[in-house]
């Protein structure tokens, strides 16, 4: 018969208080981050993919002046209180437009508008809202007016004009030769002031 040893039993240490301590905190704060990560996951997909990034703010310049030179080398300027370019066209947004013909000449044309559009392809000044004209034919009011910086011709429609000879109120109006000539058509109207 061999006698064969018996094991080494060896006592059992207790385990240090911080190894305990993270046993039971790092498998804790794993399963708090998978489950702040699925949570996230369908939040995300309940409520869609975001939306375009907000469009970017034109550059809107304060006190711009435009110059340039219609068909018959009359300089005109137009300036404004602000403008503002349309997003991927030629047009310019106006706030209190004002544009003068001919400065200083014989044939100056003033005219003032609460908005208007520039359009640098056409070469054409959209009026609106409480437009006047003054010139050499006379002052004028109206609604809405065109000015053809190409031609130099202004348009418009539902003129009142007043001068001293008297009054006048017509359907539309084109100012031409050089605001020489004045053509009125739609329902003309004239009051003359005799002396």
């Amino acid at each position: 018969m061999t006698l064969t040893e018996a094991p080494v039993v060896r006592p059992v240490r207790p385990r240090p208080l911080p190894i305990v301590v993270l046993r039971i905190l790092l498998p804790t704060f794993a399963a708090v981050v998978a489950l702040a990560v699925v949570v996230t996951a369908t939040f995300s997909s309940l409520h869609g993919a975001p939306g375009p990034a907000p469009a970017t703010r034109p550059i809107e310049l304060v006190g711009p002046r435009m110059i340039g030179e219609d068909s018959k080398k009359r300089p005109f300027v137009i300036t404004a209180t602000t403008a503002e370019r349309e997003e991927g066209s030629n047009r310019i947004r106006l706030s209190s437009p004002i544009l003068i013909r001919s400065q200083g000449g014989a044939d100056q044309m003033r005219v003032t508008a609460a908005t208007g559009v520039y359009d640098e392809a056409a070469g054409r000044l959209e009026l609106s809202g409480d437009v006047r004209l003054a010139g050499p034919s006379g002052a004028f009011a109206t609604p809405s007016a065109v000015y053809d910086a190409k031609s130099g011709e202004v348009l418009g429609t539902g003129i009142n004009a007043a001068a001293n000879a008297g009054q006048l109120q017509a359907g539309s109006f084109a100012v031409k030769d050089r605001g020489k000539s004045v053509i009125y058509k739609g329902g003309v109207h004239t009051r003359l002031n005799v002396k």
